[in-house]
């Protein structure tokens, strides 16, 4: 019986070492798997930051260069739609359903590209503002050659025009001799100072148009203004009175007559019908044509 019971036992002992190594080795696997898991998950966090991190600063760097990039007047669409995609990969890798390792290389590298077409972009835009410089530089020039040009042709057009005056002034004509005789019913003709008023009905008027070079060979009108003693023209539409343009402004005159200017010292003579008597006193005789007074005279009434 003793025998028996020892040989029990040493099984039981047996079996207890037996079960302790069992508990011992899953014990230590257990432990063993549990470290590794959370050394796994710790390296699984630390990606996740550091790719958080990374596009984080990708993103601004996009924004960076979308904002440079606009300011330079170039295309924008393809930052910002690689701009849309980091947002979604962002979205992705905080719901841990992404690995960023490849994505972020891809970024890094259209990164990389776009700074090099920015480069480009801002020595294009560099070479376009010395363009525009030069462009405005030589405008300015223009402008001032032009004013120069044009203070020039005024000038030019101003000597002009005052050399046309003279020359329309020198090739004005010119009465001499203006004589003024007093003509009476009977047809006798007397000196005009201290005419009877009874002894004149028509004013004849004697004058030499003088040759003048620079006047044209062609029809001018010749206007006589009496003047009588009261200081007003005499006028009457019935003896051929009317008005013409002296000095920007129109003036009557008594009678007209229109001569064929030879340029010879010609001889005019101007009839002046009037059918109320003559006023005592001086009347003046002014000649007037192509806007210039040409000459004048004066009898007497008494």
């Amino acid at each position: 019986m003793e025998r028996k019971s020892n040989t029990g036992m040493l099984v039981g002992l047996i079996l207890m070492t037996i079960l302790a190594a069992v508990f011992g080795y899953l014990y230590y696997n257990e432990r063993t798997l549990s470290t590794q898991q959370s050394s796994d998950l710790q390296a699984r966090v630390n990606e996740l930051a550091t790719s958080e991190i990374k596009l984080d600063s990708i993103s601004k760097q996009l924004d960076a260069r979308i904002q440079e990039v606009q300011g330079l007047g170039g295309d924008i669409e393809e930052l910002q739609k690689v701009k849309a995609s980091l947002e979604n990969d962002r979205i992705a890798l905080r719901k841990g359903t992404a690995n960023m390792g490849r994505k972020i290389k891809e970024y890094e590298t259209f990164l990389n590209k776009k700074d090099e077409e920015i480069a480009q972009l801002r020595e294009e835009n560099q070479q376009l503002i010395s363009q525009n410089e030069t462009l405005v530089q030589e405008k300015t020039q223009l402008e001032t050659i032009k004013q120069a040009v044009s203070d020039s042709l005024s000038t030019v057009a101003a000597k002009n025009t005052e050399l046309e005056s003279k020359v329309t002034m020198a090739a004005a004509l010119r009465a001499r001799n203006v004589k003024v005789y007093a003509v009476s019913s009977k047809g006798k003709i007397r000196e005009g100072e201290n005419v009877k008023s009874k002894r004149i009905d028509k004013v004849r008027v004697d004058f030499m148009l003088e040759k003048n070079p620079l006047t044209q060979n062609d029809n001018k009108t010749i206007y006589l203004r009496i003047i009588d003693p009261s200081g007003a023209t005499i006028s009457d539409t019935k003896t051929g009175s009317g008005v013409f343009e002296y000095n920007g402004q129109e003036q009557g005159y008594t009678v007209s007559k229109d001569v064929l200017y030879s340029n010879n010292n010609q001889d005019v003579s101007i009839l002046y019908d009037r059918d109320a008597p003559f006023p005592s006193g001086k009347y003046t005789i002014e000649l007037y044509s192509e806007g210039f007074s040409v000459g004048e005279g004066s009898f007497s009434v008494k």
